[in-house]
């Protein structure tokens, strides 16, 4: 599975978001994974290198940067996994991923990556081949609840990640996960602005009415800010 696109982030405080939902509720279609406004949930579980790598090249400011994670949608405790690529350059966003069972997600989970090659899959011996050369390893699990709009046109698709937790001290995919820490503390949530290749111009003046604040948002960065190493590190 691959594909391409731009991706622009932005904060949004409560009150707009809820104005803005109801407004595009009128002119775009829900995710069909949606439970009505409700959304669905997101549990992504991030791996970096043995000196953070992947952090590093966000807070460093690199334009080019790549991270790996598995995530999973709706009920966490059921299901497959996704496992997937993210690289960006500046605002274009370039994943590969691939589906993988349970059982191969828990063996990540527990260093073991040797059944990545199983697969016989070009996403996932990518993934093998960085993690054993650079000691990757399970960092932090962030979730949130995600409510998707989507349109054919440039394949638009604006979602609003609200409520985003996370936890260092517990990586288990598919478990109970109760001590999450809120990650975002001013009342706001994030907005993403996904599409191929244009937004039209009914849907800029919509997003154009709320006040937003653009950003170069990383959820993985913004949930390891708690266990910062050094003094410099920021969100």
């Amino acid at each position: 599975m691959r594909f391409n696109r731009y991706e622009l982030k932005y904060y949004l405080s409560n009150v707009h978001v809820a104005g803005l939902i109801e407004r595009l509720a009128n002119v775009m279609d829900l995710d069909v994974n949606c439970d009505g406004l409700d959304g669905y949930k997101v549990r992504s579980l991030y791996f970096d290198s043995i000196d953070d790598e992947c952090l590093y090249q966000k807070q460093s400011g690199l334009l080019t940067r790549s991270k790996i994670r598995l995530r999973t949608y709706g009920d966490p405790m059921a299901g497959s996994a996704k496992l997937e690529i993210k690289k960006k350059h500046d605002q274009f966003v370039h994943k590969d991923s691939v589906i993988i069972d349970r059982a191969i997600a828990k063996e990540m989970q527990n260093g073991n990556f040797s059944v990545l090659l199983k697969l016989n899959n070009g996403v996932a011996n990518r993934v093998y081949a960085k993690f054993v050369t650079k000691l990757y390893r399970p960092k932090v699990i962030v979730e949130y609840q995600r409510l998707a709009f989507v349109l054919p046109i440039s394949n638009i698709r604006i979602t609003f990640d609200m409520n985003l937790h996370s936890n260092i001290n517990h990586t288990e995919l598919f478990s109970d996960v109760s001590n999450m820490m809120p990650v975002i503390m001013e009342g706001k949530q994030i907005m993403e602005v996904k599409f191929e290749q244009f937004v039209p111009m009914y849907i800029k003046k919509l997003l154009s009415s709320v006040a937003g604040e653009r950003a170069a948002i990383s959820k993985y960065t913004l949930a390891r800010r708690f266990n910062k190493v050094n003094k410099w590190e920021d969100n």
